[in-house]
C-alpha cells in the first residue's frame, strides 16, 4: 500500500522509508523481552469458548500487544488520522489485518467494519480510550461492538521493568531492551444483544474498571 498522495512529501518519505526500519527495530526489541504472565487462566478460559474475542488495552500499551497477538486471526481498528496510516503500515508488515476507523472520525463506519470482520470470523483489537482520549476512558464503541457480534470483552495490560513512558497524551509505554514484561488479564465481559442502554453504560464502566485496576498493577508489579 501506497501513502497518501495528498500527504506532504516528507510524511509520505516518512510512511514509506521508516516504517520497514521501525518494524525490523521492534522485531529486534521483542526477541529481547521476557515476559510473564498473570491471571492468564482469563486468556485461556476466553480462548476455549466458541464466541469472538474483543481484547482491549490501553492505547498507550499497544506495542508488546503487537507482538503477542500477531499471529492471531485479528482485526484491529485503527484511526483514519495521519498517526493511524502509520500505525496500520506497520501493522500490515506484522501480518495484522487493520480496520480504519475511530471513535471520533469514521466512527461508525470503522464499527460497522469491525462488525463484519468479527461476523466472517476475525478476533478484534481496540484500544478503547483512542485514538484522541481522554486517557483511561473507555469510549462506548467496544460496548457496541461486542454486543451487535456477541464477542466476549477480554481486558488486559502490561508494563515492564525497564522502560520509556513517553511524554504523548496516552502516556506510550516503551520497553526496554532485555526488560522483564508483565501481562495481566481481567475477567472476560459480555455484553447480552438486548442490552439496555443503562445495562451498556454499566457495561462501559465495567470495563474501564477493570483495565484502570489491572494497569494498577502492572505498574506496581516491578516494585514489590
Amino acid at each position: 500500500m501506497r501513502p497518501p498522495r495528498n500527504a506532504p512529501w516528507p510524511r509520505r518519505w516518512l510512511i514509506t522509508g521508516a516504517v520497514p526500519v521501525l518494524t525490523w527495530g521492534l522485531r529486534l526489541l521483542y526477541g529481547t523481552l521476557r515476559p510473564v504472565y498473570v491471571q492468564q487462566h482469563f486468556e485461556q478460559d476466553v480462548w476455549r469458548r466458541d464466541t469472538p474475542v474483543v481484547l482491549a488495552f490501553w492505547h498507550g500499551r499497544m506495542l508488546y500487544f503487537v507482538h503477542l497477538y500477531h499471529r492471531h486471526h485479528l482485526t484491529v481498528l485503527v484511526s483514519r488520522s495521519q498517526d493511524g496510516e502509520f500505525i496500520s503500515r506497520i501493522l500490515q508488515r506484522f501480518g495484522v489485518h487493520v480496520t480504519r476507523g475511530s471513535s471520533s472520525r469514521g466512527g461508525a463506519q470503522g464499527l460497522l467494519a469491525m462488525a463484519r470482520q468479527v461476523r466472517r470470523g476475525y478476533h478484534a483489537a481496540l484500544t478503547p480510550d483512542g485514538p484522541r482520549g481522554p486517557r483511561y476512558e473507555v469510549q462506548p464503541g467496544i460496548i457496541t461492538l461486542a454486543q451487535k457480534t456477541g464477542a466476549a470483552i477480554l481486558p488486559m495490560t502490561c508494563s515492564a521493568r525497564w522502560k520509556k513512558v513517553l511524554r504523548s497524551w496516552d502516556g506510550f509505554l516503551v520497553p526496554l531492551p532485555f526488560s522483564r514484561v508483565v501481562v495481566i488479564y481481567g475477567a472476560p465481559i459480555s455484553v447480552p444483544a438486548s442490552a439496555s442502554p443503562a445495562v451498556c453504560q454499566a457495561k462501559r464502566q465495567e470495563v474501564e474498571v477493570s483495565l484502570r485496576q489491572i494497569t494498577a498493577l502492572a505498574d506496581d508489579y516491578f516494585s514489590r
